[in-house]
Formats: structure tokens, sequence, C-alpha cells
């Protein structure tokens, strides 16, 4: 826990020196707990912490363990879907929390505002950023790790070397996408995809 992020954690309450719940009152930030312990008298102290999921009594049968999984899920799929909701929106689009990408070009670093990118090509050990006042900045930087900060930002992998802006798409004709001044390959790994979210 001190070296990763942590969805949940299973806890015993009687354990060598130190108590589940003592444990617990140390940590500054817990992630989700699921008590798992012989000991029924602790239920009811254990729900005084607001990250506590559920509090299962050894021995465990399946489907009591299957159903507090269950329930550890849908919290976490809330607090996903709430941080998500939570990113900022500018001119009715979804940029979540990236508001301009900063890249570095020729010794020159540029800030480049996110919602003003078409698409992003791989190319090589760089990639191509063009947007839509026709600048292209080549910034070494990996498609992939860009995919990853651009994702909340409405931004699709639609080929092995291609990022889209699904703000930016006019249409899809066949294998291709249709940009305003630009036409695109779709990949065949990524042809479902594109039909089921870029023109969503």
């Amino acid at each position: 826990m001190k070296e990763h992020a942590v969805d949940a954690l299973l806890l015993d309450i009687q354990m060598p020196d130190i108590t589940g719940i003592e444990l617990l009152q140390t940590l500054l930030q817990p992630p989700k707990v699921i008590f798992t312990t012989a000991y029924t008298e602790y239920a009811l102290q254990s729900f005084d912490f607001d990250h506590v999921i559920d509090y299962l009594n050894k021995p465990i049968r399946l489907p009591r363990f299957i159903k507090a999984m269950e329930r550890l899920k849908i919290q976490l799929d809330l607090e996903s879907n709430a941080a998500e909701a939570s990113s900022l929106v500018v001119n009715n689009q979804k940029v979540g929390k990236l508001e301009t990408l900063v890249v570095k070009e020729d010794k020159v670093t540029y800030r480049i505002p996110v919602l003003e990118i078409d698409y992003i090509q791989s190319w090589g050990n760089y990639v191509k950023i063009f947007t839509n006042n026709n600048q292209v900045r080549l910034a070494r930087k990996t498609i992939t790790d860009l995919e990853k900060e651009l994702k909340t930002n409405g931004f699709e992998r639609v080929h092995k070397s291609y990022l889209v802006n699904k703000k930016s798409v006019k249409a899809i004709n066949g294998n291709q996408l249709i940009l305003q001044d630009q036409t695109l390959p779709i990949g065949g790994a990524y042809r479902l995809l594109v039909k089921e979210r870029l023109l969503k």
C-alpha cells in the first residue's frame, strides 16, 4: 500500500502485534476494506469507518464472498463514474483535467489546447500532432502514452498509428474516417470500436 494504488483490502481482526481495526486507524488514505474474521463482536465497530464495505465471518461461504465482491465493485464503479463526471466541460466538450498538451519541438516548448487537436499520428519514436488550425507539431512521445493521457478528452485509437479526436470526425466511409480536410485509415482491430463509439 505504500508503493502501489490499492483498490481493496481484505483485513482480519485478530493479527499478531496489531488488530485490523488498529491497522485501519493508522492509514491516512485507506482503500475500500472488507473485514474477514471469526469475531462477530467487532462488526458494529468496523462500520464506524466510511470505507468499510462488508464484514465476513469465518468460515466464509462462497455465495457470501461473491456478494461482498459485487458490493465492492459497485462502490468502485460509482467512484470511477463520479470522477469522470467531475471532469471539465468546455464548449460542451468533456476534456477532463487535461486542457493543454505540452510538447517540446526543436528545443521549443509548446502548449497545444486539447480542443484544437484533430488527430495524432505515430512517427517512429515521435508523434505528429495535427490541429484544426493547420499546425503540425513533432513531439518525442509515444502514441500509447498519449492515448492514456487523452482518453477522457474524447480521443479514440482508430489504428495502430492514429489517435483521433471524436469531435473532428465527420463521417465513416468503409475502412476510412473522414475529417474536415483529411482521410484516415481504420485498423482492422479497431473497426468495431470505431462503429460503436466515434459517431455517438
